[in-house]
């Protein structure tokens, strides 16, 4: 593996600190100097078994491990590769009555959705006063979860960053609680309890921590500006147990803040972990300087004094940055079609081309055009594989032959049988008892009939269970007959089971596979990139981070989606947005186009925000290096500046 000599002093530092933190700016080999630093290791003697990695996403700890095995052969099967998530899950299974573990599952958002709504309905009756603005389900749970990975005390968080009314707090609190109690009487967690339950049980148990933090020597950590403090605190434990640290990520590509994440972990790693070095990369691999000239001054224009000006390595290219200003959003989307058949005029492949968006919902008139033109796209950002009713159907089959005792998946297993609804579900379910597979069986034949293909299909699952692709197959075979009378567009969705049995031929356990699949959905174009390989990518700039293209045209970059105008007047908020546009602009390899028009369904303008002091990031354009095109705008529309200037 090439290594440039910044990449080389990180990689191959054997110096008397502890600790190293990477601080790479994007295109710069992020991921190269992980596996890098872990072959290192590997060559120098320390036992790879004695090696973590902890990533952000089940796909990225596959990518390390395929690129690993290259690098150092067989050996790097021994290393622990996977998200924060999994590697709690793994640790608390083998030693459960440690972590108070046995019987528990692990639930998905769907389920917990489930869960909270059951709890919600039963106590809002005690709200007195209008129901109507009470939060949803949906709001409950998101309230709860960033509670619990920000470390904060939910009554104070509530109080002092929801907009809830005084007399709602201790209703919402009281919900919190039923639906943790639910949990547990119920044998569930859910993704939050995987961290919170590790942490806090390490913290708790000194000797404990000692025990599993000392289990290895190393620790490497991918995407250390996405770590929320739950996560952090995980790695203060090894750090507590002098376990050295190898972190890479980039403050300027920090764009989870929703989901609690910090970028000044980063910022703050030598005083929190002390004996320490940081180095920094800067050269970039992927875009031409131009595209690197205009996304440093986007971050140089930020009061943050970000520690990344990226240089590329490969030289300026014979094409500047274009903006391109439409009137209205039909002419924009015609123009980036056009733009895209010309590319195909010209023999240039489909998939080397990105449109990305600030949010699926922007990306919808663009969909509709390509579809008119017939232009092959996959969108990534948008309906998850495993958020499929059909798929779920399954999954709640296999879940079930897992373990018998999950009424969940028990009531959504029944319901999808005709003329059986929620309380003749729950009948069946009260009726089960002993919850033995020979057991199930015999009450299923009782109460739903002999023959009755509920029956034959969890018969199938239980007998099937050891091997994944053959219980998926199993399981598609019988449910098929029901499935397709249920749902619309029958053709579609089969396709969909065919590839959920494709794709658990890659796992050895079935029940590894549904925790998986539980932890991380599945998008639906991640899946089935492979049976469609020449088409338009549009995605969101969240599901972006680690991809790249020969052309990227970033849509729909108005102000009200430059900053987003729901972090108005937030400064942290204003300025993440910042961050997902730097995000949006360093996808591009050879060409960058940012496209907005003014009459956008969403735009609108705001002469001041008093949070950064700057309307809208792209309001002014660096004079070198970038062409802007005026097609038809015009600045009085219903994003003009010149009509809403005066009225904010």
């Amino acid at each position: 593996m090439e290594l440039n000599q910044q990449q080389l002093a990180a990689v191959t530092y054997d110096g008397p600190k502890r600790n190293v933190m990477v601080v790479a700016g994007a295109g710069c080999g992020k991921t190269r100097t992980i596996i890098a630093r872990a072959a290192h290791l590997v060559r120098k003697g320390t036992d790879a078994s004695r090696i973590l990695v902890m990533t952000f996403t089940n796909r990225a700890a596959r990518e390390l491990r395929v690129r690993l095995k290259g690098e150092v052969g067989e050996t790097c099967e021994s290393i622990q590769a996977g998200t924060f998530h999994a590697f709690c899950l793994k640790v608390m299974t083998q030693i459960p009555n440690s972590f108070g573990m046995h019987g528990l599952h692990v639930i998905d958002a769907d389920d917990q959705e489930s869960l909270m709504g059951v709890v919600r309905k039963a106590l809002i009756k005690r709200l007195s006063g209008p129901k109507r603005g009470f939060p949803s389900t949906q709001q409950l749970l998101s309230y709860h979860s960033y509670s619990r990975n920000v470390l904060l005390d939910p009554r104070e968080y509530l109080k002092r960053q929801t907009e809830l009314q005084e007399e709602e707090i201790p209703l919402c609190l009281e919900m919190f609680a039923a639906y943790q109690k639910e949990k547990i009487d119920r044998g569930y967690l859910d993704y939050d309890d995987l961290l919170e339950r590790f942490a806090v049980t390490l913290e708790e148990k000194p000797k404990l921590r000692q025990a599993v933090c000392t289990l290895f020597d190393e620790v490497l950590v991918d995407e250390m500006q996405d770590t929320n403090p739950i996560q952090f605190k995980i790695l203060r434990h090894f750090g507590d147990e002098r376990v050295r640290l190898f972190c890479v990520g980039d403050p300027a590509q920090s764009i989870y803040r929703f989901r609690g994440a910090e970028f000044k972990h980063m910022l703050h790693f030598e005083s929190v972990f002390g004996d320490s070095i940081t180095f920094p990369l800067s050269l970039n691999y992927r875009s031409y300087q131009e595209i690197l000239d205009f996304s440093n001054w986007l971050l140089h224009r930020s009061s943050l004094a970000y520690p990344t000006n990226l240089e590329a390595v490969r030289g300026r290219g014979s094409l500047p940055v274009r903006v391109e200003d439409f009137e209205h959003q039909s002419d924009e989307c015609t123009w980036i079609a056009d733009l895209i058949v010309s590319c195909q005029e010209r023999k240039m492949p489909l998939s080397d081309v990105m449109v990305l968006y600030r949010s699926a919902y922007e990306a919808r008139p663009m969909e509709a055009e390509l579809i008119r033109r017939g232009i092959a796209y996959r969108f990534i950002g948008g309906l998850v594989l495993t958020k499929s009713a059909h798929v779920r159907d399954i999954l709640s089959l296999l879940r079930l032959a897992r373990d018998p005792r999950d009424d969940l998946a028990w009531m959504r297993f029944l319901q999808i049988w005709p003329r059986i609804g929620e309380r003749t579900a729950q009948r069946i379910l009260g009726a089960l008892g002993t919850v033995t597979p020979d057991a199930v069986l015999s009450t299923l034949r009782e109460e739903m009939g002999t023959d009755h293909l509920a029956a034959m299909a969890y018969e199938e699952a239980v007998k099937n269970f050891a091997k994944p692709s053959a219980c998926v197959k199993a399981v598609n075979t019988v449910l098929k007959q029901v499935l397709s009378q249920r749902y619309d567009h029958w053709e579609q969705r089969m396709k969909d089971l065919d590839l959920l049995e494709k794709v658990a031929r890659n796992w050895q356990s079935t029940s590894q596979f549904i925790d998986d699949f539980t932890l991380e959905p599945m998008n639906d174009t991640q899946i089935s990139n492979a049976h469609n390989d020449d088409a338009l990518t549009l995605i969101t700039v969240h599901s972006a981070k680690g991809t790249e293209a020969s052309i990227c045209i970033v849509a729909s970059a108005t102000q009200s989606n430059y900053p987003h105008f729901r972090s108005l007047g937030d400064a942290e908020a204003e300025e993440e947005e910042r961050r997902v546009l730097y995000v949006a602009c360093t996808r591009a390899k050879d060409e960058l186009f940012i496209t907005r028009s003014s009459f956008n369904r969403n735009a609108f303008w705001v002469k001041h925000s008093p949070a950064v002091g700057e309307p809208y990031f792209l309001q002014e354009l660096p004079e070198a290096g970038v062409i802007r095109t005026l097609h038809g705008w015009s600045p009085q529309g219903a994003g003009g500046l010149a009509l809403l200037q005066d009225i904010y």
